[in-house]
């Protein structure tokens, strides 16, 4: 999940640079659009090269739309939204639905007396069982997996879903001639869901938060960062959310939720290969007409206030050492956004970048080092991350000085023409190198038509690169890598603390 979102939009255009000789004309008269009289717009890249197509469902909602009690829903929802319609993975859909309406009723209680200032504990353990029971009944209805079952049947592959800070996205590919049991199905997952089996995949949440988070020292440590670098906005929670909401979280929350960001407006469907404008047009129409309208979800208002000082932390665990230092950045709307991608490969990224070079060539003190910028989004302002983990014998503090002694250097010296060129080339290299599949670079297409206006956006991220100057990178890390603006956090190890 964690690709390098600030440059997403930049590894798509490369990619078609690349495959279409240079030649952006070619390259536009490829893509096609068109909206539906309900607001849902689709965007369609022609490949009649081999008879395949990959959708992409592009749900602008993601972490930072959430509110105290529900985070972590987006996630959640994403899960659910696998589980089948009232026709798909179901045998009785009346007969599971009274179930299922039932069972609500039951958690609601049980949420209800637990919340209560002296709660019951033998009512709540009737509740229980009372749902256990429940949950047991409605089984020999539901046909597990049958929406993944019916697509993997007719040779569907990278069937999957990801969810961020900013966005929810759906994707999956299929020969070209099933292009109609893909908006069968996709179209009606928006307009018809169940979420069935709830609970159980509620566990299944939850175990992934025990692993990446709570038995994770490095997902600890990021959440534990974001917390700290972020007091107003909505990137101080992780994607899936604290454990008390994952477990507090009803399904009459995710319906609501559901009917509130899954609206026509707030989606973009884009498509990739062997279809033809006539064709998406015809089955859109037919198929997706039935979104309900619903808004455009407004951004978040709130801005996080200027960091008045240095913030540090430092975690003990019985793990490697890390070090991690945050810097508060703009969003890519912001004309220095793409300077920090260059600004990468100057300081981290590449053999040939300086802190590589000194860190992990020359003094052998790290075991790597790298940094990024748009973390953990890049539809509002966030972090540029530098990150690197000691080898044996080094500290995370030495490492530190290092490293704060390069920005310093940086601030007063200018780089080079030859470095800045360097950087630059190894940045297109490695982007191309990234790119596995055109429906990434569809990704990029939806997510500039929705934070930028326009699909058209990402073919301007060359220019932009190209412009960059010398002078650029001294004042971006002048402006940006300072004291005040700076978050540290790191991991020791627990047998290294004096006591």
């Amino acid at each position: 999940m964690k690709k390098i979102v600030g440059l997403v939009v930049l590894v798509f255009v490369l990619s078609l640079f690349v495959h279409a000789g240079f030649d952006f004309s070619k390259i536009k008269d490829r893509v096609s659009e068109f909206t539906l009289p309900n607001g849902l717009k689709f965007i369609l890249i022609e490949d009649h090269s081999v008879p395949i197509a990959s959708f992409v469902t592009y749900a602008n909602v993601g972490a930072t739309d959430e509110r105290i009690g529900i985070y972590g829903i987006s996630h959640f929802l994403e899960h659910l939204a696998f589980k089948g319609t009232s026709e798909i993975g179901t045998n009785n859909a009346k007969a599971e639905k009274k179930i299922l309406d039932k069972m609500d009723v039951v958690y609601d209680q049980i949420l209800a007396e637990k919340d209560a200032v002296s709660p019951n504990k033998e009512k709540v353990k009737q509740l229980q069982d009372e749902l256990k029971k429940l949950q047991k009944d409605v089984e020999k209805y539901v046909v597990s997996n049958e929406f993944d079952t019916i697509l993997k049947r007719h040779g569907c592959v990278g069937l999957n879903a990801m969810t961020s800070s900013d966005w929810t996205i759906y994707f999956f590919s299929l020969p070209s001639n099933k292009t109609e049991l893909w908006a069968y199905l996709e179209s009606s997952r928006f307009t018809d869901p169940v979420f069935r089996e709830f609970f159980k995949e509620r566990d299944v949440v939850a175990e992934e938060r025990r692993l990446g988070i709570e038995n994770n020292p490095v997902g600890k440590l990021v959440e534990e960062m974001l917390a700290l670098s972020f007091k107003d906005h909505p990137y101080k929670v992780t994607v899936i959310g604290p454990m008390s909401n994952i477990q507090h979280i009803r399904r009459g929350d995710v319906k609501r939720y559901f009917s509130t960001n899954y609206s026509a407006k707030n989606l973009v469907i884009g498509v990739v290969g062997d279809v033809y404008p006539d064709q998406l047009k015809k089955l859109a129409n037919k198929y997706f007409s039935k979104l309900k309208p619903g808004r455009r979800i407004p951004p978040v208002f709130t801005v996080e206030p200027k960091q008045a000082g240095e913030k540090t932390l430092t975690m003990f665990e019985d793990s490697q050492p890390w070090l991690v230092m945050g810097y508060h950045c703009p969003s890519s709307r912001h004309k220095d956004f793409y300077k920090f991608s260059v600004l990468d490969y100057i300081l981290t990224n590449g053999r040939s970048s300086r802190l590589y070079k000194k860190m992990v060539t020359k003094d052998k003190s790290a075991l790597f080092v790298g940094s990024m910028a748009g973390f953990p989004g890049t539809k509002y302002p966030s972090l540029y991350l530098v990150y690197t983990l000691p080898n044996s014998g080094h500290t995370t503090q030495k490492l530190q000085e290092v490293i704060l002694k390069e920005i310093e250097n940086l601030k007063k010296n200018p780089i080079t023409e030859e470095e800045l060129k360097s950087a630059k080339t190894r940045l297109k290299v490695a982007l191309l190198r990234q790119m596995k599949a055109e429906r990434w670079f569809l990704i990029g297409l939806l997510e500039s038509e929705v934070n930028h206006g326009s699909w058209k956006k990402v073919f301007d991220v060359l220019d932009i690169i190209e412009k960059i100057t010398v002078k650029d990178i001294q004042e971006l890390v002048n402006k940006y890598l300072e004291t005040n603006n700076r978050v540290i956090a790191r991991i020791e190890k627990k047998k290294e603390v004096k006591k």
